[in-house]
């Protein structure tokens, strides 16, 4: 009997995780932590009840966007892009259950794995129809028009200039999608990993203490020289925007290591919570422009100079 209600309240909470997760999902605005509802079922029940329901609500998302998608191959592009990240974060969700033992350099390195096969598959679905990119193309020109037509006068632009400029706009935001992803999973998994922790003495400690390996340094340095040296020589497009990738990536990491600075020089002073800190600066970074660029950039510095120089003293 008792075990007929523990699977019966793991089937509604369940059930309440998927529906929670997939309105996050339909809204937009909860994306970045849409697989946050899923993770929390392994801090109450088995792995194996969160992990379900990661592989119902992928279901459910790709369901969604196919029958809402137009037919064709276009519509099927279309849907790739959208699922991307959806896709991206529920297996990362899924990988770092799976990894509950190792590091966590090890753990966000996998669970960014997906992604990379994810951007891998839609790469060469595309090198394979460039018809099909221009169309796309054409599509996203359309709709920056419409976006910035309010505020610019975009036929005084050049038809040429308006295509170099929406093509632009597109490098960039490939260019930096797997670190976005990146900065949702440590969201998400921050975020569980404080409450599946939240009553173990230690865990403020472990993040206080955390730490990059410091040969790491000359990987994230070689990296951006290499960035710099892509502004005067000439690389293929996909070879610039695997580097950007990879090198923001690295910039995100060294972000953690950061945050774990800052937290260990302020709990000196005042003994509080790391999610608490976490949640103020996300809260920054999202929410106040201009300030928010002590965050994004701030964050990244300190862990680098955390290398050079002993800042937990």
């Amino acid at each position: 009997m008792e075990e007929y209600r523990g699977a019966s309240l793991a089937l509604r909470d369940s059930v309440l995780a998927v529906v929670v997760s997939f309105l996050l999902f339909y809204f937009g605005f909860g994306e970045f932590i849409f697989v946050f509802p899923l993770l929390l079922l392994a801090s109450r029940y088995k792995k194996k009840v969160s992990a379900l329901s990661i592989l119902v609500e992928a279901v459910l998302v790709v369901s969604y966007s196919f029958f809402t998608r137009v037919d064709g191959l276009l519509g099927f592009l279309l849907m790739c892009f959208e699922l991307f990240i959806p896709l991206s974060l529920l297996a990362a969700g899924a990988t770092w259950l799976a990894t509950e033992k190792r590091g966590i350099g090890t753990r966000l390195f996998i669970a960014l794995l997906p992604s990379l096969v994810f951007f891998a598959i839609i790469y060469v679905f595309l090198e394979q129809e460039p018809a099909l990119l221009g169309e796309y193309l054409k599509i996203t020109e359309n709709a920056f028009e419409a976006l910035l037509s309010p505020f610019i006068n975009v036929g005084a632009m050049g038809e040429e200039f308006w295509s170099v400029f929406c093509t632009t706009i597109l490098l960039i935001v490939v260019s930096m999608i797997i670190p976005v992803v990146l900065c949702f999973v440590c969201v998400t998994c921050f975020s569980y990993e404080s409450v599946l922790h939240s009553r173990e003495s230690d865990w403020e400690e472990r993040v206080a203490r955390l730490e990059l390996d410091g040969r790491a340094i000359w990987i994230f340095l070689a990296l951006w020289l290499l960035v710099l040296l892509s502004r005067f020589i000439s690389i293929p497009t996909i070879a610039g925007i695997a580097l950007f990738n990879v090198t923001l990536s690295f910039t995100v990491v060294y972000a953690i290591q950061g945050f774990s600075v800052l937290y260990y020089n302020l709990c000196k002073r005042r003994r509080f919570k790391s999610y608490t800190l976490f949640l103020i600066l996300l809260a920054i970074a999202l929410l106040a422009p201009g300030v928010n660029i002590i965050v994004v950039l701030g964050l990244p510095l300190v862990g680098v100079l955390e290398t050079f120089f002993e800042l937990r003293k």
